[in-house]
């Protein structure tokens, strides 16, 4: 089972990733458009979490910003009709909690802006999963910048040109190496600016 690849990265497009590791190997990975928005500069180092699943016709790896993102599209798949395209599909139309919380809530209209899912389709994975993503709701929530310093650091990377996923994943990256430190607007956008350069 592979669970991560870390490595150099050679090349990446919007649904793929291409990872050099150490030991000489490089890694195709597919990988939700959220997780291309968070991507390092090619030649950049980069870690991405893996999953490795096997077809008929072959064997596919693919590749996510975090364990939750993950762990979601692994679960996805159980319910009936969701293969790994499909779950890729949605984890890159809207945010793990975004999800979390359309499924669970049963939001048949969120989940119907996905591509690929139509009315019976959405009706059916609300139904098989929306009792069994409660152990990620606390794991969903945690992943979203909860002050308002956070939120206005991430409002001005977007204006700077920035995606929001971009700007999301800069600023939590500032915030997780803060140690539960205060940081003001202004140094949230320097310090995420200088993970972004």
């Amino acid at each position: 089972m592979i669970s991560r690849v870390r490595g150099v990265l050679m090349h990446k497009d919007v649904d793929r990733a291409e990872i050099a590791t150490p030991g000489g190997v490089t890694y195709e990975l597919l990988i939700p458009s959220s997780s291309f928005e968070s991507l390092p500069r090619v030649g950049r180092e980069v870690e991405l979490y893996a999953a490795l699943i096997g077809r008929e016709d072959g064997i596919e790896l693919y590749g996510f910003g975090d364990e939750l993102e993950r762990q979601l599209f692994l679960r996805l798949q159980s319910a009936s009709g969701v293969g790994p395209r499909l779950a890729l599909t949605m984890l890159g139309a809207m945010s793990t909690p975004h999800l979390v919380e359309a499924i669970r809530g049963r939001d048949l209209a969120r989940l119907c802006t996905v591509s690929g899912v139509g009315r019976k389709k959405a009706e059916r994975i609300a139904l098989e999963l929306g009792d069994k993503l409660d152990d990620m709701v606390t794991a969903a929530a945690a992943t979203e910048p909860e002050s308002a310093a956070a939120e206005a650091a991430i409002n001005a990377l977007v204006a700077l040109g920035y995606s929001r996923s971009e700007a999301e994943a800069a600023v939590r990256g500032v915030l997780k190496g803060a140690d539960g430190a205060e940081r003001d607007v202004e140094s949230l956008v320097r310090e995420a600016l200088a993970g972004l350069s």
